[in-house]
């Protein structure tokens, strides 16, 4: 299973995000290094980064997705901790998408509940339909 790992400093949510500012590239390469020395995804988890797309106006070449490559399903649960928790660690944590197959997921909050809300998502969902999911239960 492929996924990738993209992020937005929008929360205001009106569109008005830099999607290649420094501070997501750095969130970029903080998630990826926070990945890398989880002992959960060890051993079942190939976690690169890479280039996205350059905007209009931008050079590009900034490492802005993170791309994880899942050897079973019973790891999904535990990238998906992984980003929860990542997110809780920031003093002004980005929204991270996160894509699978053309269903995106777009983490907002940090809860417990997000991670069910996430797997149930994609069990449920086999089309293409973006989605927020805060956590926060409401």
């Amino acid at each position: 299973m492929e996924f990738n790992l993209t992020f937005s400093n929008d929360t205001a949510g009106n569109g008005t995000q830099d999607a290649h500012s420094p501070d997501l590239a750095e969130s970029a390469t903080s998630l990826y290094r926070w990945l890398t020395a989880e002992p959960e995804l060890r051993g079942c988890a190939d976690v690169t980064t890479r280039s996205g797309q350059p905007g209009q106006g931008h050079m590009g070449g900034a490492l802005d997705i993170v791309n994880v490559v899942l050897a079973n399903g019973i790891a999904l649960g535990s990238l998906i901790t992984a980003v929860v928790t990542w997110r809780g660690s920031r003093p002004r944590p980005p929204q991270v998408r996160l894509e699978r197959n053309g269903v995106v997921v777009t983490l907002e909050g940090a809860s417990p509940e997000t991670v069910e809300q996430i797997l149930k998502l994609w069990n449920e969902n086999t089309g293409p339909s973006p989605t927020s999911t805060d956590g926060d239960g409401e």
